[in-house]
């Protein structure tokens, strides 16, 4: 489903659930992240968010809400980092809150890891119980 304010891609077996809301400036990526062409899959929903990055001023809340991902989903997490890093250095609002259950110290652990290389989006650990 999409329209010029929300696009929505529903979880596959090997995707996550995508939920970008353009009109609140809120986007979530959930559940898992393994797909067999990552750039397939990513190619166009990234590149909708980043033009509407580059076109709007809006203050911007990421959300990751994934329990698994593998190594080419984790390239992407890191470019989507550094576009957040650099809008919110050029002085944007740009909020990441990455989820992971209580029990889940790898995800935790990848999500500090992501967290290092940013001075000025605003990181935060939300634990899920």
């Amino acid at each position: 489903m999409t329209d010029m304010s929300r696009l929505i891609i529903a979880a596959g077996v090997r995707t996550p659930k995508v939920t970008f809301a353009f009109d609140k400036g809120e986007f979530c990526l959930e559940g898992e992240s393994y797909p067999e062409d990552v750039r397939a899959f990513y190619d166009a929903p990234m590149g909708q968010f980043y033009d509407w990055l580059a076109a709007s001023s809006a203050p911007v809340r990421f959300e990751f809400k994934l329990v698994y991902f593998n190594s080419s989903t984790a390239k992407v997490i890191m470019d989507l980092m550094e576009r957040l890093e650099e809008a919110a250095s050029g002085g944007r609002e740009c909020v990441i809150d990455w989820h992971y259950a209580e029990d889940d110290d790898n995800i935790k652990e990848l999500g500090e890891e992501f967290a290092e290389d940013l001075t000025s989006a605003r990181f935060q650990l939300v634990e899920m119980s």
